[in-house]
């Protein structure tokens, strides 16, 4: 796991916070490195810490949306969103339908 890439690591310890609001300082603190050196190395992957947030947030959304009958804004809330409005633009934008559509699809 020593070569595992930043970008794995990062999305790991997001999704582990979902709910809570983690920092840029926490996130460099747990991989033990520089907020210069985590910038450099994600983006010699390509991606950046919002993107990885984004990706986790929206992946957490998807999966509880189509396994469970929780409310869409509890599921915001869980993904922590601030705003079911704001989730459900997000996730119209990534998966092409907002998650009360593809809840009824179901």
């Amino acid at each position: 796991a020593a070569h595992t890439k930043t970008s794995h690591k990062l999305h790991h310890i997001i999704t582990e916070h979902l709910a809570d609001e983690i920092t840029i300082e926490q996130l460099c603190h747990r991989l033990a490195m520089s907020e210069s050196s985590l910038r450099r190395k994600l983006k010699q992957e390509g991606t950046t810490i919002q993107s990885i947030k984004d990706q986790a947030r929206l992946g957490q959304g998807l999966h509880l949306v189509q396994t469970t009958d929780t409310s869409i804004g509890l599921i915001a809330e869980k993904c922590g969103y601030l705003s079911q409005s704001r989730f459900s633009e997000r996730f119209k934008k990534r998966f092409g339908l907002t998650p009360s559509e593809l809840r009824k699809a179901k």
